[in-house]
């Protein structure tokens, strides 16, 4: 460790790691319990966010106390298991995984691994560095949100964190900390990161990240950077589309000319790529540059803080058509689950099916939920009992089977196959477990759609109760909860109920979840149709056009949800007189349908019968 000089070798973000050595080493309130626990050995993980110092908080932890033991970093994912090994052959021995997220996953960083490492937690030590916000994607409140392969995988890597002691590096220093960097003060870019350190942490200065997110806003001025601009944002859209690899310099080259184009193109008078990349990769004040090159020249990668900057609009989809025909294997896996969380089910698709031609393990069991999702619940019912054939059905898999049983329109077996998994889930793993309440959910909403609104009510009401206990108000299950317990309410004739309770939930969802969240979306859908059967089509047959075009640009047009909200607008202009209207759209309509969704799906269904009657 004590030979392991070079920052270039330790960190997986480049920024400011070029003047480590040049800049003091300012000690943090966490050093003296680092020391100890490194000195204890097993897996220490520090966390914190984008810039905070954890990096160098740990490489000078690691070389303080732990200054004999033999350095091991994998620079893959897919070399985790040659790492490990090397770190058992060569101990006692550090193996460092710097961004830990970078390592998880499919052929990544497993519980046996760590089970391995730490057999003699003296003789291998396991440190690791995590941003807050990869950190927060496996809180219980994230996981909720999966189901089927997303949530198992989440599961897996979440338990390899679980091992691990957790030391959180703050953005913002203490007193005590800002009082030993004014000691130090003399040293210029520590002076001057002082000079903000009432809005920016002293690292986060260091390394000029609010400096570079300026510079990154700046540059689409006509004449200024604007391709820059453009490069820095693809190859920042990658990261987030999934890719974890650095970006090859002709991938970037591809990949922005559509942004450039969406800002003006030519008429921005844009500079040459050369020159584009070329800004890009310049360093702020010798510290820190939007881009750098990876180990590979000929690769580019973003400065992580670019990750977080607000008001970053959703990966457009010509990034993710660029993008996936370039992956294939775990790339292609990656890419496709980030799809699907984002409900971009289209790349999903492409992506998922080509991870799955590859043998990903998991793919198969992702890619049936995507074409469940995207219109083809039976298909994906036959897909995963044919995975599950010859052994013990999961409860994941039969939980997804029930599910696309539901969206199939077949209510009654999926309002049972969710009575069943709350009876065997309840005694093993808790009534206040979140897929025990998950389980009530869908078996009380099922149940509503069966007819029986009154029991479904009474059934969501309490179980609304039982997640405010359990996840708190806010909570975007919750949420759910009571949307479903309104849905149910209007559904059974109590309409100024279910209107007033909509009304009330659509400002806190706003609030809560945002405005494009899906969740926000379904409650304007159900208040737009309450507001209509309660005697004001005009009204809704507005709302249910504003929804439809968002729907669209947020989950695309082929999405079930956009065609059913399509649907829903057609039928409130024929209520409202516009007959006309109202034809025109269904016959529109009919046709997308057809082309989305399976020929049996209740949606096209009741868009036939709806279409018939019209004409």
């Amino acid at each position: 460790m004590r030979e392991a000089d070079d920052p270039a070798d330790w960190v997986a973000q480049p920024a400011g790691r070029e003047n480590w050595s040049e800049t003091p080493y300012v000690e943090r309130d966490v050093d003296t319990e680092l020391s100890g626990l490194l000195l204890h050995g097993g897996f220490v993980l520090l966390l914190g966010e984008s810039a905070a110092g954890k990096s160098r908080t740990a490489y000078e932890a690691v070389r303080r106390a732990l200054p004999a033991h033999a350095w091991v970093r994998p620079f893959a994912r897919s070399s985790i298991g040659v790492a490990v090994e090397a770190a058992l052959a060569c101990a006692p021995s550090v193996l460092w995984l710097d961004d830990l997220e970078n390592y998880l996953g499919p052929d990544g960083l497993t519980v046996s691994h760590v089970h391995h490492l730490l057999g003699n937690p003296r003789t291998v030590v396991l440190v690791a560095t995590i941003r807050s916000e990869e950190y927060r994607r496996y809180d219980t409140h994230e996981g909720s949100r999966l189901t089927g392969a997303d949530r198992d995988l989440w599961r897996a890597e979440r338990a390899v964190i679980a091992r691990a002691t957790v030391v959180r590096v703050q953005r913002l220093w203490s007193p005590a900390e800002l009082r030993r960097a004014r000691v130090l003060a003399p040293s210029r870019r520590i002076g001057v990161a002082l000079q903000a350190c009432d809005r920016f942490g002293i690292a986060e200065s260091l390394s000029c990240g609010p400096e570079l997110v300026n510079l990154w806003r700046d540059a689409w001025a006509c004449g200024a950077h604007p391709r820059g601009a453009a490069v820095v944002t693809a190859v920042v859209d990658c990261r987030r589309a999934g890719l974890r690899r650095p970006v090859p310099v002709e991938w970037a080259r591809r990949a922005h000319e559509a942004y450039l184009a969406a800002r003006g193109g030519e008429c921005l008078r844009p500079e040459s790529f050369e020159e584009a990349e070329a800004w890009a990769c310049r360093t702020v004040r010798a510290t820190s540059s939007l881009l750098s090159r990876s180990a590979d020249p000929a690769a580019l990668t973003c400065f992580d803080y670019l990750l977080g900057s607000d008001g970053l609009e959703p990966v457009p989809d010509h990034l993710w058509e660029t993008l996936l025909p370039l992956v294939q294997g775990e790339e292609a896996y990656d890419i496709g689950l980030v799809a699907h969380g984002e409900l971009r089910l289209r790349h999903a698709l492409v992506a998922l099916n080509r991870a799955q031609q590859d043998q990903v393990p998991g793919a198969d069991f992702a890619l049936a939920l995507v074409i469940g999702d995207s219109g083809h619940p039976r298909q994906a019912i036959d897909l995963l009992r044919a995975q599950a054939r010859g052994r013990v059905v999961p409860l994941s898999v039969r939980r997804q089977v029930a599910h696309f049983q539901g969206t199939a329109g077949d209510y009654v077996a999926a309002a049972r196959a969710f009575r069943d998994l709350v009876h065997e889930m309840t005694p093993t793993l808790g009534a206040d477990h979140p897929d025990a309440l998950a389980a009530r959910h869908e078996a009380a909403y099922y149940t509503g759609e069966c007819g029986h609104t009154s029991t479904a009510v009474a059934e969501l009401t309490a179980l609304v109760a039982d997640r405010q206990r359990v996840l708190g108000a806010d909570h975007h299950q919750t949420l759910a909860t009571r949307r479903s317990m309104a849905w149910f309410q209007g559904k059974g004739g109590q309409l100024d109920l279910a209107i007033g309770e909509l009304s009330g939930l659509l400002v806190e969802s706003r609030t809560i979840l945002g405005t494009r969240d899906p969740h926000t979306l379904a409650v304007r859908s159900a208040l737009a149709q309450f507001q209509g059967e309660a005697g004001d089509w005009e009204r809704a047959a507005r709302d249910l056009a504003d929804i439809a075009d968002d729907r669209q640009a947020i989950l695309g047009p082929g999405h079930p949800h956009t065609l059913a909200t399509r649907h829903q607008l057609a039928l409130a202009l024929a209520h409202s007189g516009d007959h006309e209207g109202a034809r025109t759209l269904l016959s529109a309509l009919l046709s997308d349908m057809t082309s989305h969704l399976a020929p049996d799906h209740p949606h096209l269904t009741a868009a036939r019968i709806s279409h018939a009657a019209l004409h």
